[in-house]
């Protein structure tokens, strides 16, 4: 069966009326259409499915994770997409359509698995990139950047769950339509639900995964960070304990007492730097010795 696909990037009222006349949309699912919505969910509209999904996507140069929305109407001849900015995922499925028209084929009972599926591939790549990024973060803890790092591991862990907030509610609108599609599309249609579905516990797995990862990533980081600080304490501590006598020994040397040893000796100020240097010696010997070091 043939079907058409039409795409509107933030709707006119008048590209929306037109929609309602040539479509015979319902005016409450064209009046939804018309701003951004924030729940995901999908509703029964007489013969068609009314679906909202959002999906996240990356500022690779600011490692910013953000969402997108993207409202499907499926009918069982055609679908209908509503966007509010440019999606990469729907240019290159209107691509893969032509060249689709041009070979005679079509992989998907609809169009609307065909994008979906696209989303998802989409989807997987930003995983992969989140994957490169978590492996370079790693290498940088490893070369000794590890307090930097904390910072890029929060920014990281944050656009995962980012992610992982804004697809988890797929499984719901996906299971919505398997549930609508039961009476009004042919068997196929719930194939492929079924099977988007499966694509969609996957994805949730990779993210999970990485999610593991990133826990095990920061807990290396953070012993890491702790061993380094504990070293600078403890090197702190030694040179305390090593300087504790030079400045005893100098505030006895600094008495004024008459009856004070060495105090007219025209060599006073050698021996008690002499004395000072063999006390840092034994010092350093016995930090040695302790393996302080």
């Amino acid at each position: 069966m043939d079907q058409t696909w039409t795409d509107l990037n933030s709707p006119t009222k008048e590209e929306l009326d037109s929609l309602i006349l040539a479509q015979n949309i319902d005016p409450i699912i064209a009046k939804d259409l018309s701003t951004p919505t924030p729940k995901q969910y999908a509703k029964e509209f007489g013969k068609v499915i009314y679906a909202v999904i959002h999906i996240p996507f990356f500022k690779h140069s600011q490692m910013m994770n953000l969402e997108q929305e993207i409202d499907f109407i499926v009918s069982e001849n055609g679908l209908v997409t509503t966007r509010y900015e440019s999606i990469d995922a729907l240019h290159h499925f209107a691509k893969r359509i032509e060249v689709n028209e041009i070979l005679n084929k079509s992989g998907h009972s609809h169009l609307f698995f065909g994008l979906m599926k696209e989303i998802y591939s989409f989807l997987f790549d930003e995983i992969e990139y989140l994957k490169d990024w978590i492996k370079n973060t790693e290498e940088n803890i490893f070369k000794g950047r590890e307090k930097e790092m904390v910072f890029r591991i929060s920014a990281t862990g944050r656009n995962v769950l980012s992610f992982k907030r804004i697809v988890y509610p797929h499984k719901t609108v996906l299971e919505s339509i398997e549930l609508i599609a039961k009476n009004d599309f042919n068997g196929n249609f719930n194939k492929d639900v079924k099977l988007l579905l499966e694509e969609w516990q996957r994805l949730m797995l990779e993210i999970e995964n990485i999610s593991n990862m990133l826990d095990e990533l920061r807990e290396t980081n953070n012993s890491i960070l702790s061993a380094k600080q504990n070293d600078i304490m403890k090197q702190l501590t030694i040179i305390g304990s090593i300087l504790l006598p030079l400045t005893v020994i100098g505030q006895i040397f600094g008495l004024s007492v008459l009856s004070f040893p060495l105090k007219n000796h025209p060599f006073a100020f050698w021996i008690v730097l002499g004395i000072m240097a063999v006390v840092v010696l034994c010092s350093l010997a016995y930090v040695r010795f302790k393996k302080w070091t």
